[in-house]
């Protein structure tokens, strides 16, 4: 008896000893995997961001659940990731959605992962049978656990790569009807294969999407809803900003080239959104509005609470905002309202991308080149978050890829030197910090002794297209190659397989490379207003693949009046005086040679 006593009090305080009020999150770091493999012990990852509802509901509801806590903190190493502040880790697992959980053995092996929030009891099954299988030694690789780096390089054909790839973002397009909207350059590809091709299969996969899309729209205060199931009226009453930089971009292209008034509209109702709830002080951009409201009565759920007019929605308060800044979502609002510029002249939206642009690279540019992600603010401490947030300055691909991007579009629309310049040093110190100088590509993150580091293929996709235009510009074909290297290095058989679906990014790089580039080339006194008429007109033409600058002599002579020069590697207009001949003669880079896809 006295035995069974003195066994029960130990167990109590070993049980203590591992109670707690939270589960004991540590970030993602070589010392917290070391520190799993000297203890022996498992190793359990949740990933998510703030303006995930699921991710919400289970901090809420399981992690804040004294059995888990007591569970999880006995036994498992717990690394806790913000998909946005770390998009190197956001990336790795996004085919779990949020909360993505991934369980691994004490040598980071993955053994499990799955999508979405678990309630406690059916949680703490997973967490239990993998206990048990690590003190048996039974638990196995995962089949599915994210695919590494490529060994080496893909040598398919670009052309062959790129009709596999449109196939793929055909299938996806033919059947939707919903779905996630948080990224545009599927679109964007189907409206490019228009133009180039006349392919107008393609252009009816895209108009059927931007015009279902537009139902996703919040006609009272604008903004894009994140996603709609089953219908596009049956939305996510959540407004994230990867979603308004997608409409921003998808719709800009689609007014340039259809010229349907609806599609401007959309434009300005996203506009009129970001400026009026998501817009800092200083210019640039919050990261979500999310989608709960304490005020509301218990029978009123967030769609009742949307299909009310502004006054009484007031009146219930307004959902919080998440007030993290985070650069690669930035960079693409900014390259959207760069776009939105071109397409419709509105002076307010390129003015806009300058202010946002300007303030994160005065804030965010390291001396070396390269961007931060993310930056403590001072209104950022005031929100309650559920996920910790790591302030780790690294050179992440996906961000300097898209302000890369950014910076490009804005050079073509304003001819500013600053920000040529400014690209040329994010190129340089992404080829310097993250380039595989081996076999080629980059890596999402630099080497921090961390498992499992790849090079994710649509950010070596963006990176492409980015390096590219600027090999173009700058005539230095070390970028040109560093681009084919990383499409190569990165669009292995298996990483297509597996992210087929969301391949938006390598679709645009393959066809702008396989399509070449279009350059105009105004040579005469920047200040001249003919000058500037020109260079408007290259502006104004509806052109994915160009480039638009002013330049002095020495390629092409200095005339009597200022001239445009259309070229690309394998042709070249004669001198254009006249802006109402800059889009006719631009027509003669379209090449209806290449078969569109089948319908």
């Amino acid at each position: 008896m006295i035995k069974q006593i003195i066994l029960s009090l130990l167990s109590v305080v070993v049980s203590n000893a591992w109670a707690s009020e939270a589960i004991q999150w540590q970030e993602w770091s070589a010392r917290a995997f070391t520190k799993a493999k000297i203890e022996n012990r498992l190793i359990l990852i949740n990933v998510g961001h703030e303006g995930c509802t699921a991710c919400r509901f289970m901090e809420q509801n399981t992690f804040s659940n004294p059995a888990v806590i007591e569970l999880v903190n006995a036994n498992f190493i717990a690394i806790q990731v913000d998909s946005e502040a770390r998009p190197d880790i956001g990336e790795r697992y996004s085919d779990w959605a949020w909360p993505a959980n991934a369980i691994m053995r004490p040598d980071a092996v993955q053994v499990l992962a799955f999508a979405g929030s678990r309630r406690p009891d059916s949680y703490m099954k997973l967490l239990r049978e993998a206990i048990d299988g690590h003190k048996a030694g039974t638990l196995s690789p995962d089949k599915l656990a994210p695919y590494g780096a490529p060994r080496q390089a893909e040598t398919t054909a670009f052309s062959d790569l790129r009709d596999q790839i449109r196939a793929l973002q055909d299938d996806v397009f033919k059947t939707k009807n919903s779905g996630v909207f948080e990224s545009a350059e599927a679109l964007r590809h189907l409206l490019l294969r228009k133009h180039l091709y006349d392919d107008n299969n393609a252009l009816k996969l895209a108009t059927n999407t931007l015009d279902g899309l537009l139902q996703q729209l919040d006609p009272v205060w604008g903004g894009m809803f994140y996603a709609s199931f089953g219908n596009w009226n049956n939305t996510v009453a959540e407004k994230r900003l990867e979603s308004q930089a997608a409409a921003l971009q998808a719709y800009a292209d689609g007014y340039q080239l259809t010229g349907e008034q609806t599609y401007r509209e959309a434009l300005a109702n996203v506009d009129s959104y970001l400026r009026t709830f998501m817009h800092s002080q200083q210019g640039a951009f919050f990261a979500n509005q999310q989608d709960r409201l304490s005020a509301l009565p218990a029978d009123m759920s967030m769609d009742d609470y949307y299909a009310l007019g502004d006054k009484e929605r007031r009146n219930y308060g307004v959902p919080s905002i998440d007030h993290a800044i985070y650069s690669d979502v930035n960079a693409r609002v900014i390259l959207g309202y760069t776009m939105a510029f071109e397409a419709t002249g509105k002076q307010a939206y390129i003015d806009t991308a300058t202010q946002a642009a300007k303030h994160l690279l005065e804030e965010r540019q390291t001396e070396a080149g390269w961007i931060i992600q993310f930056k403590p603010s001072t209104e950022l401490s005031a929100d309650h978050r559920i996920h910790i947030i790591t302030n780790q300055p690294l050179p992440y691909l996906r961000t300097q890829a898209h302000f890369g991007l950014a910076l490009m579009a804005l050079y073509r629309t304003t001819d500013d030197p600053y920000w040529r310049q400014t690209a040329i040093k994010v190129a340089d110190a992404l080829l310097l910090k993250l380039e595989d100088k081996n076999i080629g590509g980059f890596y999402g993150a630099p080497d921090d002794g961390t498992p499992g580091r790849r090079k994710p293929l649509e950010d070596n996709a963006a990176a492409a297209q980015f390096l590219y235009l600027l090999g173009v510009l700058e005539k230095n074909k070390y970028y040109k190659v560093a681009a084919e290297r990383a499409i190569r290095a990165s669009a292995s058989p298996t990483a297509v397989r597996r992210e087929g679906r969301i391949t938006g990014n390598l679709a645009m790089a393959l066809e702008i490379i396989t399509a070449q580039y279009v350059e105009f080339s105004v040579v005469g006194d920047a200040e001249d207003s003919r000058t500037q008429a020109l260079l408007q007109a290259g502006r104004s033409v509806f052109e994915p693949r160009k480039l638009v600058h002013s330049e002095s002599t020495g390629r092409y002579p200095l005339r009597a009046a200022p001239a445009m020069y259309i070229c690309n590697d394998q042709r070249c207009t004669v001198p254009i005086y006249k802006p109402a001949d800059v889009a006719i003669k631009a027509g003669m880079f379209i090449d209806k040679t290449s078969p569109p896809s089948p319908p």
